[in-house]
Order: C-alpha cells, then structure tokens, then sequence
C-alpha cells in the first residue's frame, strides 16, 4: 500500500468518525421581515374595514328587524291595547342586571298592564324576552324575541312553547308552579328567572309604589 493511500483513508476515517456541524439557520434579512410585517398590517385593516362597512350597512336593518318584533311582541301580550308607552322606572341595581324597558299597555279603558323586557343567561347565550302583566299581577304571557338556545333543546322548548304557556294567568306568588322542562333544564330556569325579574320591577307599579 502507498503512503498517499494510507493518509488518504486516515483522512476519510477521521471525517468519519467527527461531529456533524449543524449549519446555522440562516437570518432573514431584516427589510424582509418588515415587509412581511407591513404586509399583515394590510390584511389586518382591511379585515376590519370590511367588518365596519357591513356593520354600519346592516345595524340600521337589524335595529328595524329589532323593534318590529318587540312591537309585535307587545302587540300579541295585549291585543286590545291600542297605544304602548314607554316607562321611566327606578331599579335596583339587581333588577337592572335583567330589566330593560318597560312598555304601558293602554286601550280605551285605560291601563292593561305592562310589557317588560327582560334578558336573562341561557345554556348558550343571552335569551331576550317579553313578560306581559297585567294591571292585577298576572302575566298575559311571554314572548322569547332572541336567543341563542342549542337547536333541538333549548331551542325546541321555545319554540313549541311548551315553557312559555306555562306562564299564563300565573302570578308572583303562584309562579312556582312552572316547572322547567327535562333535558332543557338551563334554558327552563333562565326563562323562569327572567318571569320573576320582570314580575319584581313591576310589582311596585302595580302597588301604587312608582
């Protein structure tokens, strides 16, 4: 064997056996990564313009869509009222938690009752609603105007008003007797509380109390 062999193979066996050298990742030049930055600043604004253009497109829609079925609402509670007025009411800071406007329901005889709207915490969101009372304590009835209710539970138990007719000619001290219904307990228990919201903020109207 020749000498330049033998330091040939020496040589091969050395590289061989040495420690791979890990290559350094190499840095992106700095005007790249601002041109990436500013790039996503773009997408960014433009997301959110597009966002603010459909808002203010379709807000005023959605407030009409809005007050059409709370006037509706109103209108089923009462049908013999012929004039719904708003109310300035003092709330406890509880009852504000829940209560918003409440309506006087007014025909030719005069007052017949009140419609509250009431929002109250279901198993997926916020349920919105309508109370009916009447001048006597007793609730006409209740309208749900919005809700985000999962469908085929809480969903279904609003809309075939298996848990809202039970809230007719029911009053304060008998409204115990509305049971939640099975499997949509939550949705049941948020509605029933709301009922006793709304029954709270009127009951000193109707005593003489506002």
């Amino acid at each position: 064997m020749m000498l330049n062999d033998i330091n040939t193979e020496a040589y091969e066996n050395v590289n061989a056996n040495a420690p791979a050298v890990k290559e350094r990742p190499v840095k992106k030049p700095e005007n790249e990564i601002v041109t990436l930055s500013f790039r996503l600043m773009i997408i960014i604004a433009a997301v959110v313009l597009m966002l603010a253009v459909v808002n203010a497109l379709t807000k005023d829609k959605i407030a009409e869509n809005e007050k059409k079925a709370n006037d509706e609402a109103r209108a089923a509670l009462f049908p013999e009222a012929t004039s719904f007025t708003p109310m300035s009411v003092s709330l406890s800071d509880d009852l504000a938690k829940y209560v918003g406007e409440i309506y006087e329901a007014a025909g030719g005889q005069g007052s017949s009752g009140y419609c509250v709207n009431v929002s109250n915490n279901g198993f997926g969101g916020k349920i919105n609603m309508i109370v009916g009372v009447s001048t006597d304590g007793l609730i006409t009835g209740v309208k749900v105007i919005t809700h985000e209710e999962t469908a085929g539970v809480g969903e279904r138990i609003i809309s075939n008003g298996s848990i809202l007719s039970q809230f007719v000619n029911v009053s304060s001290s008998s409204i115990s007797s509305v049971e939640a219904i099975t499997g949509a307990s939550v949705t049941s228990n948020a509605i029933i509380e709301g009922v006793k919201k709304a029954l709270q903020a009127v009951a000193p109207i109707i005593d003489g109390g506002y």
